[in-house]
């Protein structure tokens, strides 16, 4: 999917605008908000495009509001430092909010947009793909997502600054937002924001993220406990990258291969292809790890030296 940018990027613009079967609802709670992109010769002010919809999610008919937008971030001072933008896809009919929990979803990068998970998996409307391999030409296919978890969560996707619709305003630079520590406090800090302007405090929340969306997460859980008063009720970590020496497959490390392996036979145990399959993974993942450090990090050390025979 990573191979057919373009495609991907027209597939969004196709999943925004509203299909002839859909209604659109183009009202908005505030004037300011039906206003042009924020540019530096214009006020800064949040924007959004709500509309609404209904797809086929494992089996049944999800009817869902979508919003598009972005807020405003500012500093200290109330200066404006950044647009950023989202989207987000909520169930229609819901009564009582503290009951419906709602799931911040991001992709990695650093420097990446949500544009991977929210059209891969998680959005109510998905990119069809060839499983594994690269995206067939134009022009693309855009179905229902049968695997989207919107049936039993509410789901904003999140582009950190840099990325989709968002980016620095004013003063500010790329810099302020893109180290480690700046990029969770921003991620943060919009998450704050999304919570108290749709009265989200009750519900229960969760954090996904994929790749360096690992590192983010973890990070986000912290400061948000530590200085925004926000528990999460759960963070869930997609293909993490949280080690810089063992997060990579390559450039010479072996230390990225051994730790891969119980992963790799995790997931063999638990589709069945693994001959004489122990009874639970806990069992098989004692004779894995013990293989993998004892037998297959030395085969590794040793190279092209190592006898024929080992």
């Amino acid at each position: 999917m990573r191979g057919s940018i373009a495609t991907l990027v027209l597939t969004v613009l196709l999943s925004v605008a509203p299909a002839t079967t859909w209604s659109k609802d183009e009202t908005a709670t505030d004037p300011a908000e039906k206003t042009q992109p924020a540019t530096d010769a214009k006020p800064a002010v949040p924007a959004s495009s709500v509309t609404r919809h209904q797809a086929i999610i494992d089996g049944k008919a999800v009817k869902y509001t979508a919003t598009v937008g972005w807020f405003i971030l500012k500093d200290p001072k109330d200066n404006p430092i950044a647009r950023f933008g989202y989207t987000a896809y909520t169930l229609d009919g819901v009564k009582n909010l503290t009951q419906r929990p709602v799931t911040f979803a991001f992709n990695g990068g650093p420097g990446s947009s949500s544009i991977w998970l929210h059209m891969g998996i998680m959005g109510p409307r998905r990119v069809v793909v060839n499983d594994g391999g690269y995206a067939p030409p134009p022009p693309s296919q855009v179905v229902d997502n049968p695997f989207s978890p919107l049936d039993v969560t509410d789901i904003v996707m999140i582009d950190p600054v840099g990325t989709g619709f968002s980016k620095p305003l004013g003063d500010a630079k790329p810099a302020d937002f893109h180290g480690v520590d700046e990029d969770i406090r921003s991620v943060a800090q919009f998450i704050k924001r999304y919570v108290s302007e749709n009265g989200r405090w009750g519900s229960p929340k969760y954090v996904l993220g994929e790749s360096y969306g690992g590192m983010r997460g973890a990070g986000l859980a912290y400061y948000l406990q530590a200085n925004m008063g926000m528990n999460l009720n759960g963070l869930v970590l997609v293909s993490p990258f949280l080690n810089g020496a063992t997060g990579i497959d390559g450039e010479g490390m072996d230390l990225g291969q051994v730790t891969y392996f119980p992963t790799l036979a995790a997931t063999a145990w638990y589709h069945g292809l693994v001959p004489d399959k122990p009874a639970t993974v806990q069992e098989y993942m004692r004779e894995v790890e013990q293989f993998a450090r004892d037998e297959y990090a030395p085969a590794l050390a040793k190279g092209y030296v190592i006898p024929e025979s080992e």
